[in-house]
């Protein structure tokens, strides 16, 4: 698992379509996830 920023996350999408993008928390540290939905583009 790894884990990144939003701007990274957007950064890595691209050419592909971000179908969904949630935020969430888990874990005893309050870390940042992001749970990814993405296509690429036909």
């Amino acid at each position: 698992m790894h884990f990144f920023p939003r701007h990274l996350v957007d950064t890595l999408a691209d050419g592909w379509t971000l179908d969904e993008v949630h935020a969430f928390e888990e874990g005893e540290l309050p870390r940042r996830l992001w749970r990814v939905t993405q296509t690429l583009p036909r």
